[in-house]
């Protein structure tokens, strides 16, 4: 009975999303089986069990071990795929999970790869600012690789990350300082953010009420050669 098998989906990753919360249980987790329990899941049709596997697995990559376990059995490829979806949950959950697992440095460039950098460059123009969030955290955290660093410009991405940079909303503002951080760089970028206007948003960043916000713009500007005056 599809309703049966369903709500069995839906029951494995939603009890492993509520454990994962507590650091202990993300290792237990994964030493009982549960990657080979919610990987497979992320393929299911159905929006609630790709949301809640991908928040299990979001929760998961916290852990460092589980970052490498993850990729080893396709974790990548199969996050990866869910940024695709139409369903806006499952694009946040996705790219949380996405983001923690390119803290991983073999993990920043098999993301690559697997062509993860295009989905998460479209999901930074999100109308979802919850999205947009998490899509350009996971390319601040991946642009930590000079590889990758060229590679989101080259395919567009620095103009998304400029607009979420003047934003109202301080989270989405930070991360996008946060990026263009680690996206200035190569020197090629550094052109670019030029021409896109970026050292005047960055400066306007730098007088932030957000202390986080303002200290990334202004290490931004340090790598641009600009002052913040």
């Amino acid at each position: 009975d599809r309703c049966v098998i369903t709500s069995l989906e839906l029951a494995v990753p939603a009890t492993c999303g509520a454990l994962t919360l507590d650091r202990l249980p993300q290792v237990q987790i994964v030493e009982l089986g549960g990657l080979e329990l919610l990987l497979p899941l992320t393929h299911s049709e159905d929006h609630d069990v790709q949301r809640l596997s991908a928040h299990a697995l979001a929760n998961l990559s916290v852990n460092a071990e589980n970052q490498i376990l993850m990729a080893d059995k396709g974790g990548i490829e199969m996050l990866v795929h869910l940024l695709g979806s139409t369903n806006e949950a499952v694009q946040r959950q996705a790219s949380k999970a996405i983001a923690n697992m390119a803290v991983n440095r073999s993990n920043k460039e098999k993301i690559n790869e697997c062509g993860g950098l295009d989905p998460l460059i479209s999901l930074a123009g999100s109308k979802s600012d919850s999205v947009a969030v998490e899509a350009i955290a996971a390319l601040a955290n991946l642009a930590v690789n000079d590889l990758n660093e060229a590679e989101i410009a080259r395919l567009g991405g620095l103009a998304p990350i400029l607009d979420c940079a003047q934003s109202s909303n301080p989270d989405l503002s930070c991360q996008a300082a946060r990026a263009l951080r680690n996206l200035s760089c190569n020197q090629s970028n550094k052109e670019e953010i030029l021409k896109l206007d970026g050292a005047r948003i960055l400066q306007k960043m730098t007088t932030s009420k957000h202390q986080r916000t303002a200290k990334q713009a202004a290490r931004a500007l340090v790598n641009l050669n600009v002052t913040d005056g």
